[in-house]
């Protein structure tokens, strides 16, 4: 599949939504084992609230994990909040699905301190959590303001290594100031090649400061999982994501 690049992302994901199958789930979920990783990501556009919810697709999905022993560590996307009824789809689904963490957005014309009210009154439904995901933001300030600052238990923030370097937050002190305030709850390692720029590279290969993050979360201890995160548009990315997964690893040791 070649995706239309990072400025057209609905079409990517609808392009990923008509393209999943569960034949095709196994055929992800083969390349990630066989790479060595332990834990995924579903992506909603692989297996979605509103449109896998027919027949035994999520059975499938989830079965394929426990079967390969690939711990699925969140269920991530976005979704539009207009009424407090309109949380309990996806993450209803995401609870059947078994993941524990919703890392994503969720768009709503709510003010922060409104909707992370919302959805943390739903991870204590749900046995849940939840991570925003900065892309357009500015600041770690900005970023933490997304989900009321450190208000919520349950609200938190799934960090991107590369969005940081691409909005000209320096990574390592949002990695610093979020480990900090307890709001570190997941943490997408992505690399960017230049500054301003949404062209990922496998990890330690651009501007991100990768290894000085990995290091530092060594360091700290930090129990949560690091997903790594790298989206070329014209290849499939297994082969560099085998590489910097020993890139990792090396790091880890040192």
């Amino acid at each position: 599949m070649r995706y239309a690049g990072p400025l057209d992302w609905p079409r990517n994901e609808e392009a990923t939504l008509t393209w999943s199958n569960p034949d095709r789930f196994l055929e992800i979920v083969q390349n990630v084992v066989t790479a060595g990783i332990e834990a995924i990501d579903i992506w909603s556009a692989h297996c979605h609230w509103q449109r896998h919810d027919r027949e035994d697709y999520l059975e499938q999905v989830k079965g394929l994990c426990s079967q390969f022993d690939l711990t699925i560590a969140s269920y991530t996307g976005q979704f539009e909040l207009n009424t407090a009824k309109d949380i309990d789809a996806p993450f209803k689904f995401m609870k059947q699905l078994g993941a524990p963490l919703f890392a994503g957005q969720i768009i709503s014309g709510l003010a922060a301190a409104e909707l992370t009210q919302i959805i943390n009154q739903a991870c204590h439904r749900y046995g849940a959590k939840y991570a925003f995901i900065n892309h357009e933001e500015k600041s770690i300030e900005e970023i933490l303001a997304r989900i009321d600052g450190t208000n919520h238990d349950r609200a938190g923030i799934a960090l991107d290594t590369g969005a940081c370097a691409t909005q000209g937050i320096n990574p390592v002190d949002a990695t610093k100031a979020l480990l900090e305030s307890k709001k570190l709850f997941a943490l997408h390692l992505k690399d960017v090649k230049t500054p301003g720029t949404f062209e990922t590279c496998p990890p330690g290969e651009g501007i991100a400061r990768c290894e000085e993050i990995v290091r530092h979360l060594a360091q700290s201890k930090w129990q949560g999982y690091l997903s790594i995160a790298h989206e070329p548009f014209d290849r499939d990315p297994m082969e560099e994501i085998e590489a910097s997964l020993d890139r990792i690893r090396q790091w880890l040791r040192a």
